[in-house]
């Protein structure tokens, strides 16, 4: 072998390890997606069949795997691509040895892409989380706003049919801890529970019929419903007797609850 091939050779091997290694790094970033991998095979299958690989001097491998690398490079963001090039940079500088400086180099490629991309995704994770949160919060609020009239139905016919979770929803906070500490449970699921087992027709139970009075809206934009009145003392009820909600205006002629009390308090 003469020396241009002799010196040829070993580039090939650093080239491809470091192609490699790229492809390994990136992967991940790329959504362990496969199909940058099947191009880049059929890529080198093409160069062979055509046989482009006698052109290429013995590098069809190694262009395959820069596509491969490109296609999953162009999934990730720029710091990955950063990253892969300081790995890159730091096998050639072990190959290079003793010339420490390109090993230097490299550390400092690694060090400062991957603290790059570890912030850059930190923020981005955050914002996500932030902007989920925010949103629940909309759709939540959206869930529980209902006119002033239909809260007590929507919690009776919650309670009649063991529907904790949506009882609790439409409470609210401070609401459904209010109501917790009413029926001396741990929590709204628990009250909700308790006043579940109380039910003696459900039917009716869950379809009140609400006197005159028992709504009251105020031009503040707060309301309250007066679930005492719907089965007052000395009436026989089809359950537990729903105590006062407090409501404040959120859209239009929708409202959510603020508060509980119970009946006597």
């Amino acid at each position: 072998m003469d020396r241009a091939g002799r010196q040829r050779w070993p580039i090939r091997v650093l080239a491809g390890l470091i192609l490699l290694a790229a492809v390994g790094l990136l992967w991940p970033f790329a959504g362990w997606s496969w199909w940058p991998v099947v191009i880049g095979l059929g890529v080198l299958v093409l160069l062979y069949l055509l046989r482009l690989d006698r052109l290429l001097l013995g590098w069809a491998p190694h262009l395959a795997g820069l596509v491969v690398v490109v296609l999953m490079a162009a999934r990730s963001d720029p710091w990955a691509w950063g990253l892969a090039a300081g790995l890159a940079v730091l096998g050639v500088g072990f190959v290079r040895l003793p010339d420490w400086w390109v090993v230097a180099v490299g550390v400092v490629m690694v060090v400062a892409f991957g603290a790059g991309y570890g912030i850059s995704h930190y923020r981005t994770a955050t914002q996500l989380q932030a902007e989920q949160a925010a949103a629940d919060q909309q759709y939540r609020a959206s869930r529980m706003a209902l006119p002033a009239e239909a809260f007590l139905g929507a919690i009776t016919s919650d309670i009649a049919y063991g529907q904790e979770v949506k009882a609790c929803g439409l409470l609210g906070s401070p609401g459904g801890e209010q109501l917790a500490a009413a029926e001396g449970a741990p929590s709204c699921v628990d009250a909700v529970r308790r006043m579940h087992g109380r039910v003696t027709n459900p039917g009716k139970y869950s379809n009140p019929r609400l006197p005159k009075g028992t709504v009251t809206k105020r031009a503040d934009g707060t309301a309250t419903v007066d679930g005492c009145a719907v089965w007052p003392a000395g009436t026989t009820a089809p359950g537990p007797v729903l105590g006062r909600l407090e409501l404040r205006r959120h859209e239009g002629s929708s409202y959510l609850i603020t508060g509980y009390t119970p009946c006597g308090s």
